[in-house]
């Protein structure tokens, strides 16, 4: 499960972006909510703002993730393998979500 309240925290305006996306009109009531929130949404999320996580099975239990932006360049943040697919997606939203925080375009 996602650190909601770590992500909002640590990374306010990707955070901002994903509530105004994903909840126009609405808001989240609170980080409850989200606990209900579908992670494979956020797929769609960042693909729509530029940022394509990538998952890859590389061995045996052995799960890594890259992330590509849309100008092209490709981002492999020091990880270590994990065991299933839903852990490494967890990593590589929370480094998804840092990206998006650092991109200067909003």
């Amino acid at each position: 499960m996602l650190n909601w309240r770590k992500i909002k925290e640590v990374y306010p305006r990707s955070y901002g972006k994903f509530v105004e996306t994903m909840f126009p009109y609405v808001g989240v009531i609170g980080f409850t909510s989200l606990s209900l929130f579908e992670v494979k949404k956020l797929y769609y999320f960042f693909d729509k703002n530029g940022i394509y996580l990538t998952i890859e099975r590389i061995g045996p239990s052995q799960w890594l993730y890259t992330i590509s932006l849309n100008d092209g360049s490709v981002l492999c943040p020091k990880q270590s393998s994990k065991q299933t697919r839903e852990d490494v997606e967890l990593d590589g939203f929370m480094e998804c979500f840092r990206t998006l925080n650092e991109r200067s375009i909003f």
